[in-house]
Parts: structure tokens; C-alpha cells; sequence
């Protein structure tokens, strides 16, 4: 592998920065026993339904209950793509391809696995349970190395940047009960960390596999992670939690938003930053994104 000097000052640095910010998550929390049924959970904006003509139809406490099951769902899925992804970091710790990275990578299953605990616990206390997400299937794994590791770190970073774009704006929400707010507030902060981690280590994987594997096989990945990126923006499109919020015809209603033309616009806002940094480090295959 080419020098990953770079790739592995970078780690180093926000190695330190995190053991300087580091919290305990059992003090860094105050859980409340309940969290008002009259409040919004998650920010109106960014619920599936807004800016659609089924928002325009839904009353005021529709409008909340669906706030509180859609913020159930977001942290589930944060939950499930934390779970899934940390296992991938863990089996690259102490490999020869990056004798360098293995204090970031502790350190980031460290954080990860914080994450997963505080997310399922306010689902678990103001949800009652933590959403089932269907699996976003892998790619396949044959292959040269950095092509692998292209689609690994590739979720990874779109999974964070993803749910980053709504930690930030959930932060500083003050209709958001206190718990809400602060979840999302520690979470972008420690994001922030692996999203400047992850841009530079995707960079030198692509350069690595534009140097060593075929063609083809860069095709295929990029075409691959694109579909990820659509099939975790449709996940957000939950019908058991439009069905928790009492709406009517869940699967119905989950058609006719994901079909209106705000929620392309939406999704392309929100994503935009992601797919522009993909396409400017030479990820081919975004014909294969849905919008």
C-alpha cells in the first residue's frame, strides 16, 4: 500500500482530541422518567411527512405523535448501523494494512458502542422498544483488498454524514425535550471526529484501488454504495412508526411520501455534501442513486 503518512497523522490527532473530550456516558445523560406527549421529539422538518400533502392533512397531535415515533426510528437506525459496522472496524484493528490506524480504530469502537447504548436506551424508555430495520444486504466480498475496504469505510461515512445532517440541526432545537436535544448534541460531536477521519481514509482507498484492482471492480463497489446510500434514506420511511402514530394505511402513506417531489428535494439537501465529496474523490456509480 502506497503511504498512508497522512491518513495516519490525521488519526493520531483525533485519536487525542477524543481522549481529551472523552464523557462518561452513565453521568453525561439525565433520563427523565416519561417525555411530554405535547412536545415534538424530533424536528418537525425533517419527519418523512413534512412538506407533503399528507402533512398538510395531519392535525397538530398527529403531527407530535408522529415526531415522537419518527425520533424512536432515527435512533433505532442509528442503533442498527452502528451494530453493523462496528464488527467491520474490529476485524481490521490489528491487520498489516494499517499497523498505523489501530489506536483510532479502538478508539472509535469505543465511541460507537456508546452511541449504540445511549440511542437504544431512549428508545427502549420513551419508545418501548427498538425499531427492527431490515438489513442492507453486503457487497460481496471477493475481490481485491481495497475494494473491500472501499465498501466498508464507504458505509461507514455515509451512514455518519447521514445521520449527522439531523445531530445538528436536532441539537439546537429548543422544541426538543432536553434528553433529545442532548443526545443529538454529543453524538455530532464525537461524528465529527470520524467524518474527518473517514473523508481521508476513503481518499487514499480509492486511490489504492484505482492503482491495483480492475476497473470493473471500482464500478461495481461505487454502484454498490450509491444503492446504500438510497436504501438508508428509505429506511428513515418506517411503516410501524407511521402505525404507532395511529396514521391509517401505513404502507399506503409510505408511498405516497416517498413519491412526492419534496422528498427527492429533501433528500438531495440533505445528502448533497456526501455525493458531491464522493464524486470529487473519483467514486464512480452514482447513476445507481435513487433519489
Amino acid at each position: 500500500m502506497k503511504s498512508w503518512g497522512h491518513v495516519e497523522a490525521v488519526a493520531g490527532r483525533l485519536s487525542t482530541l477524543a481522549r481529551q473530550q472523552r464523557y462518561n456516558v452513565h453521568e453525561e445523560f439525565r433520563w427523565p422518567q416519561s417525555l411530554p406527549s405535547d412536545a415534538y421529539w424530533m424536528s418537525p422538518e425533517l419527519t418523512t411527512c413534512y412538506g407533503t400533502s399528507v402533512w398538510d392533512r395531519l392535525s397538530e397531535p398527529e403531527r407530535l405523535r408522529l415526531s415522537q415515533a419518527e425520533a424512536v426510528n432515527f435512533f433505532s437506525l442509528n442503533v442498527h448501523l452502528i451494530r453493523g459496522l462496528i464488527g467491520e472496524v474490529a476485524d481490521r484493528i490489528y491487520t498489516t494494512r494499517y499497523p498505523g490506524l489501530s489506536e483510532f480504530f479502538h478508539d472509535f469502537i469505543h465511541e460507537e458502542n456508546e452511541h449504540m447504548w445511549f440511542f437504544a436506551r431512549f428508545c427502549e424508555l420513551y419508545g418501548g422498544k427498538v425499531y427492527p430495520t431490515r438489513a442492507v444486504s453486503s457487497h460481496a466480498s471477493a475481490g481485491h483488498e481495497a475494494i473491500q475496504d472501499v465498501v466498508v469505510f464507504g458505509r461507514i461515512l455515509i451512514a455518519e454524514e447521514l445521520c449527522d445532517v439531523f445531530n445538528a440541526r436536532m441539537a439546537t432545537d429548543d422544541r426538543l425535550p432536553e434528553i433529545a436535544r442532548r443526545i443529538n448534541a454529543v453524538h455530532h460531536q464525537d461524528e465529527s471526529r470520524h467524518i474527518a477521519f473517514g473523508r481521508q481514509m476513503m481518499t487514499a482507498l480509492l486511490q489504492e484501488a484505482r492503482e491495483q484492482a480492475a476497473p470493473s471492480e471500482l464500478e461495481a463497489a461505487g454502484a454498490y454504495l450509491f444503492r446504500y446510500i438510497s436504501a438508508c434514506v428509505r429506511s428513515f420511511y418506517n411503516p410501524s412508526a407511521y402505525a404507532d402514530a395511529g396514521l391509517p394505511t401505513p404502507l399506503e402513506l409510505r408511498g405516497e411520501v416517498l413519491n412526492h417531489p419534496y422528498r427527492s428535494t429533501f433528500h438531495r439537501e440533505i445528502l448533497g455534501r456526501t455525493c458531491k465529496f464522493l464524486a470529487r474523490i473519483g467514486l464512480p456509480g452514482e447513476e445507481a442513486l435513487v433519489w
